[in-house]
């Protein structure tokens, strides 16, 4: 009995040691990720870090439309005589301009959008809400979608027009693609509230849609990684650079431009100096492209992550085979 209490006692020591010894690789590796990062995002921060503190200051703008009672009613009435057919999910499709265009619409995200309190030909000018002629002209769609935003909308859409999305619509295109209008950005039958927090979330992949790429480096920095943990106040792709007077950088009046960057930036952060204006934001650590200092300090913290885990799993390996070899796990003696 003393023999086999003796024999639990050693091999529970000795079982102890090599589990203390992957728990230490693991936890070098564990601080490695958590410390090396921190100076990575210092390297690439370091002079506006010096240079100011920042206070976020949470900027909200809505325009809900507002009915009396008795117009909402009137409203739903109608909005609830179009969705008659349209909310039936085999209604069918219309080709427009070579794109299939769903005919149903979901009743619930419409009555929760922005425009819910608004009836159907609002938007849908020049329809009733009886049976009406099926439409499938694409440049209709486009034409009555962007005329209907403006009857609103007037001064969102004459800065619309002289940004540079509103110019690409004369004829230009940028990387092979249109210009965007109203809808792709905000969407249609489910446009949510400008100021809420689903909203500002959705707002890189829509602009990913676009700017492919832009996105998942906008998500590396922190006003990504704050949006998207739900902190509303963080900065969004359009609080940089403008909403509907979204202008090249190189263009004088571009909120990101060498003259205004500094002010777009003390919007949000009222004591930023110049030298916040040095934040690196649409960059990829990994690439050959980004600045040396950022690549290094990339290279040098992956590297230490696979090194450390190495260490570990090798060393522990080792270990777990020398007991093998020398009777440490089953006694001199072999297996019993």
């Amino acid at each position: 009995m003393r023999d086999a209490r003796n024999c639990a006692l050693w091999f529970a020591k000795k079982f102890t040691f090599s589990v203390r010894s992957v728990s230490t690789g693991v936890l070098l590796g564990v601080l490695s990720a958590l410390i090396v990062p921190t100076v990575a995002l210092a390297a690439t921060t370091t002079t506006f870090v010096a240079n100011t503190t920042a206070t976020l200051v949470p900027t909200t703008s809505s325009t809900t439309p507002s009915l009396g009672r008795q117009e909402e009613q009137d409203a739903a009435d109608l909005t609830d005589r179009c969705l008659t057919c349209h909310a039936d999910q085999n209604l069918g499709a219309v080709d427009s301009g070579g794109e299939a265009k769903d005919l149903y619409i979901a009743p619930q995200p419409y009555k929760d959008s922005a425009h819910g309190l608004l009836p159907c030909n609002s938007c849908h000018t020049g329809f009733s809400h009886d049976p009406h002629q099926m439409v499938s002209n694409g440049e209709f769609f486009a034409q009555t979608a962007n005329e209907a935003c403006r009857n609103c909308h007037d001064d969102q859409f004459e800065m619309y027009k002289q940004s540079y999305h509103g110019e690409l619509t004369k004829g230009g295109t940028t990387d092979g693609k249109g210009a965007p209008v109203c809808t792709d950005c905000h969407g249609t039958h489910a446009i949510q509230k400008v100021d809420s927090l689903e909203y500002k979330q959705s707002i890189p992949d829509v602009c990913g849609q676009c700017h492919g790429g832009r996105e998942s480096t906008f998500l590396d920095t922190y006003h990504g990684k704050a949006i998207t943990l739900g902190r509303e106040a963080a900065a969004t792709c359009v609080d940089c650079h403008g909403d509907h007077s979204i202008l090249p950088v190189g263009n004088p009046e571009s909120t990101l431009s060498s003259a205004n960057v500094l002010g777009t930036c003390q919007e949000c952060h009222p004591d930023a100096s110049q030298g916040f204006t040095s934040f690196l934001v649409h960059i990829k650590p990994t690439s050959t492209k980004a600045p040396l200092v950022v690549f290094l300090v990339a290279f040098f913290y992956l590297s230490l992550i696979v090194v450390v885990f190495a260490f570990g799993g090798i060393h522990t390996l080792l270990y777990i085979y020398r007991g093998l070899k020398d009777g440490l796990y089953f006694g001199k003696g072999g297996k019993h």
